[in-house]
This record gives C-alpha cells, structure tokens and sequence, in this order.
C-alpha cells in the first residue's frame, strides 16, 4: 500500500493543489493528513475542503484548535494569533465543527499518527531535540511515528540519533517528521510532503514547486501580517 503524508497547510491552496497533483503522490492508495489545515495561509475553507475530499483521515494540529476556539489565542504568537482570528472570521460554522471534531491522533497499522508530540499528543511540543525524540520512541514501543508541526523534514533512529535523508527504509527509522505544505523552515521554499510503501518498508520525503507569487499575493489581498508571505519565498 502506497501512502500520502501530508501536515501542515496552514490555508496554502497553490501548495495543497500541487502536492495533491504530484505524480508519485497522485497514484497512492490513502492519503493521511497531520492538521494544522489552516492558520497564516489566505484560502483556509477552501484547503478544508480539499483535505475532506482527499483525505482518509485528519487529526488535530494547534492551529485547527486555536480556529476552533479549543486553544488559547494566548498560546501563539502575535502573528499566528492575527491570522487565526481572520481564519475564524471566513470560516462558516460546519467548516469550524470540523476542525472542533479532529482527532488528537490516530494508528495504522504499525504507525502512529499525531501533529506534534507522540508522548504526549495534546501538549502541541516541539520534537527538535534528542531526548525529545527519545520520550517519542519510547512512548509508542513498536511504532513508527509520523509528526509535523516544526516544519521540519527529518527523521529518528532508535537511538535518538537525527538525519535529514530524504529517502530509506524502516530498519531503524521510529519517527519522521514530513515537513510542511504550506509553510516550509528548512530554507526550502517548495512545498513537501511524505510518501510510504508499506510492502517495500520504505519512505521518501517529496519537495514539489508550486506559485508562491499567488500564493503570497493572497495574502496580501487579505492584509494578514507581512511576514506571512515573506518567508514563504524564504522557507525559514
């Protein structure tokens, strides 16, 4: 079975609409999405509805809560904040239920599947460092856990150890990061996502172009702060 990771939209329709279009991707069997669907990107309803088409299952990123008032405003900067509260002003009210009625995490097969932090779900922790990673591996013995929310492809061996290869196989690998649609901090501006073939035990990290000029002009036509369509160039 072919499967399509993707986390972290965060509202970026021109990102969604060619991660979904990606050849390799296209041909998957299930497409599984990590939340954080909307927040700092200009076309939320419409990257919803995309992911509800497309996606066999969705759990709960941090920005999905804050949208859905299950998440202090007070947790997120003064940036995510802004763009959360226009996210909830476009939204109508079906769109806000569903984001209210996300799963914190879900599992298949032998994978583990949670926005943030596989110990401890609901804490919206960053996994950036070792022990980190550790407490991950080891609160989910037997599992390999996929994650987004830093934006930051990468991967986990058993031993804590980190690496940032975009393609192996699960000998050793316990926990992958996919990386970010919509919103990229690797100083990789294209969008990225996770492929999986679970009969040939394998994973691939995708990068795909995409118009961040539309995606960005956006933005701008909905007077969301600056700094949300400038890093989208960057990738930082």
């Amino acid at each position: 079975m072919l499967l399509r990771i993707i986390t972290d939209i965060h509202g970026n329709l021109q990102a969604l609409e060619a991660v979904l279009a990606d050849p390799p991707g296209a041909s998957a069997d299930s497409t599984l999405c990590l939340g954080d669907v909307v927040g700092y990107g200009a076309d939320p309803a419409r990257c919803i509805q995309l992911v509800r088409e497309n996606c066999r299952m969705v759990v709960r990123g941090n920005h999905d809560a804050g949208a859905s008032g299950q998440v202090s405003l007070d947790r997120f900067n003064w940036e995510g904040a802004t763009a959360i509260r226009w996210t909830k002003s476009v939204l109508d009210h079906g769109e806000i239920k569903w984001l209210s009625l996300l799963p914190h995490f879900f599992e298949l097969q032998e994978f583990f599947l949670c926005h943030s932090y596989p110990a401890d779900p609901e804490s919206w922790t960053y996994v950036l460092r070792r022990n980190q990673a550790l407490a991950s591996i080891s609160a989910r013995e037997g599992q390999i856990s996929l994650i987004g929310h830093t934006h930051l492809p990468g991967v986990w061996s058993e031993d804590g150890s980190y690496s940032e290869i975009d393609s192996g196989d699960f000998s050793r690998v316990r926990l992958i990061n996919v990386g970010s649609v919509g919103q990229p901090r690797d100083r990789d501006p294209r969008a990225a996502y996770l492929l999986i073939d679970t009969e040939k035990r394998t994973w691939e990290h995708r990068r795909v172009e995409y118009s961040i000029d539309a995606a960005a002009a956006r933005i701008r036509e909905e007077s969301l702060p600056e700094v949300l369509w400038q890093r989208l160039y960057r990738g930082t």
